[in-house]
């Protein structure tokens, strides 16, 4: 097939492998990287405590631009995004405050990457939203060249 015919279904089928790829990048993403080593982390370190939460079922607030599309689960644990107004239902049903993770934007910084993420108790009282910080992780991410993508080099725990 030569002519305009075989330049559009050129096109059609770059588009649909271009699209197919971008569930792929999303659960190979440096979030989902940094969400689940930092999860696997907090496991590791804290997860023998008396109050610790199960890390197997972890909750994280929804951000449009962060969390859309990342993956519910990996290997061991499994992830529920809340927005805001879930998390008040989530109160509501619980009738006690839960911990909540919150990702933030990628930080450049030299030849690394870091990926914060936040660990805050959420209740709702009042009608206000309260967030108490307890804990963070800081994931940070290498360049491999040998396998030409981003690797976590580190998570550091820290808290109050």
């Amino acid at each position: 097939m030569r002519g305009p015919k075989a330049t559009i279904l050129a096109i059609a089928l770059a588009m649909a492998s271009s699209l197919l790829g971008q569930d792929q990048v999303k659960e190979n993403s440096l979030y989902a990287k940094a969400l689940f080593a930092s999860i696997s982390e907090m496991q590791k370190q804290y997860g023998n405590q008396k109050e610790a939460p199960d890390y197997r079922h972890t909750l994280v607030e929804s951000d449009a631009q962060i969390t859309n599309g990342l993956p519910a689960a990996s290997a061991d644990y499994r992830v529920e995004y809340l927005d805001t107004k879930e998390q008040v239902v989530r109160y509501q049903k619980l009738k006690r405050e839960f911990p909540i993770l919150k990702i933030f934007p990628i930080e450049n910084e030299g030849g690394k990457l870091r990926v914060g993420i936040n660990v805050y108790h959420f209740s709702y009282k009042g009608g206000r939203l309260l967030y108490a910080l307890s804990y963070w992780s800081s994931v940070e991410f290498r360049f491999d060249c040998g396998k030409q993508e981003f690797v976590v080099s580190s998570v550091k725990l820290g808290g109050i």
